[in-house]
């Protein structure tokens, strides 16, 4: 009877410690070689598609070749699984699309929704249920989150704004066509309304008086002439935006439908460098953006970048055409870091994954990660060492302007830039 009593006391205690490992390690809740899981709610419809839809393909087509070349080695060659749903480019549905996504799918990482006000609303949800999100959004507030589970791979919106703002006043000013009267025009919403606080604020210390700045709401304004009329008639000499693509390219005709003629405009955290604004032809000549990555200039001096977009071109085929260059090699970066961190971390447990994340110190031309600066994140989680490319089409191709460690000699900015009626 003793004996047997003594038999149950052990076999207890054998199930309380293995109860007690799998809990503190759930690495050893699942066999290695089973699959790691990436989760990406994003908008696949809305107005926010132009962003969802190719970072879908790009994603896909990465996890598509870690598995091609062996999966996660260090977890025994174990695969990669990426699961997309669709929150419809509405802040109201992100919430229970990731809270679904977490609990239906278990994802050990989530990459983030992109469009600063839908990532927002999923952070707090990823930190509830600790659960690392890494992504490409710009705004400042996500970064003063106090959320250890978000980690950033580019430059803030700040950063960007006050880069071109001071590449501005600095071709002004060499040109002998100084600015002297900006206007600014921004989206509602994170990203746009720090934008658009940060010009309006800087600009002023810098000797440039803002004479009208405005937030209109995202999506909704179908034509901008009416206000290109007011900042006419206030003699502006610059435009700066931050805006969503679709509305960039309907800034872009609005300036024109008012025959508004600045110096000189610009679009920042708007991605100018995507095949949808080159379908507005010859309007989008002179155009200034930032981030851009203009594929002949920067590409080559960034080891591996080349073969890997020849590589991904060839194998999506016409799904290309949704992603340019630029925005390739950002996704690429996004999602590089939670490969690397998978094959570093050996685990399935996503605390561990996300105190990898954090730590990883990767250089460009890193596998997947092919973009100036590299990734370190702060202890905010924000990329300190990303780096910003600022560019203008001249003869609707884009030219590095900023920084000048990157401008290929020889090349100007265009300034003034032509009126409408010259293009």
């Amino acid at each position: 009877m003793k004996s047997t009593v003594r038999s149950r006391g052990t076999s207890y205690v054998v199930m309380v410690l293995a109860i007690m490992i799998v809990t503190m390690h759930p690495v050893y809740a699942q066999e290695k070689g089973q699959p790691l899981k990436i989760g990406f709610v994003t908008s696949l419809t809305g107005p926010y598609t132009g962003w969802g839809v190719p970072a879908s393909i790009v994603y896909q087509w990465v996890v598509d070749q870690v598995n091609k070349e062996g999966g996660i080695k260090s977890m025994g060659g174990a695969k990669v699984e990426l699961y997309i749903s669709d929150c419809e480019s509405d802040p109201k549905k992100v919430a229970t699309e990731v809270e679904k996504m977490i609990t239906l799918r278990k994802p050990q990482v989530m990459l983030n929704v992109i469009g600063s006000p839908l990532t927002k609303v999923a952070l707090p949800v990823c930190q509830r249920h600790k659960i690392a999100m890494v992504g490409m959004d710009y705004s400042d507030e996500l970064f003063k989150l106090n959320n250890p589970y978000w980690f950033g791979v580019f430059p803030k919106v700040s950063k960007m704004a006050i880069e071109m703002a001071d590449f501005f006043i600095k071709t002004g000013n060499e040109t002998g066509r100084p600015v002297k009267k900006a206007a600014v025009l921004c989206q509602d919403g994170s990203f746009g309304e720090t934008a658009h606080d940060v010009w309006t604020s800087y600009l002023s210390t810098r000797g440039v008086e803002v004479v009208a700045h405005e937030i209109y709401p995202t999506g909704k304004v179908a034509d901008f002439s009416d206000t290109f009329a007011k900042f006419k008639a206030l003699k502006a000499d610059v435009l700066f935006s931050s805006a969503m693509p679709y509305d960039s390219v309907l800034i872009t005709r609005g300036m024109k439908g008012a025959d508004f003629n600045p110096l000189g405009f610009a679009f920042v955290c708007t991605c100018i460098d995507t095949p949808d604004y080159l379908k507005l032809g010859k309007d989008a000549d002179f155009a200034f953006g930032s981030p851009v990555l203009p594929r002949d200039e920067v590409v080559p001096k960034i080891k591996g970048a080349e073969s890997t977009l020849n590589k991904f071109y060839s194998d999506v085929g016409e799904k290309g055409k949704l992603c340019s260059p630029m925005w390739t090699l950002q996704l690429m970066l996004t999602i590089g870091p939670v490969i690397h961190a998978f094959e570093k971390a050996a685990t399935y447990d996503p605390v561990v994954l996300r105190d990898t994340i954090a730590k990883l110190e990767l250089k460009t031309g890193d596998r997947f990660i092919y973009w100036p600066g590299g990734v370190k994140f702060d202890n905010t989680g924000w990329n300190s060492g990303a780096q910003t490319i600022g560019g203008q089409y001249q003869n609707l191709k884009l030219k590095v302007t900023y920084p000048d460690s990157l401008v290929i000699p020889g090349n100007k900015p265009v300034w003034p830039i032509p009126k409408w009626s010259e293009k």
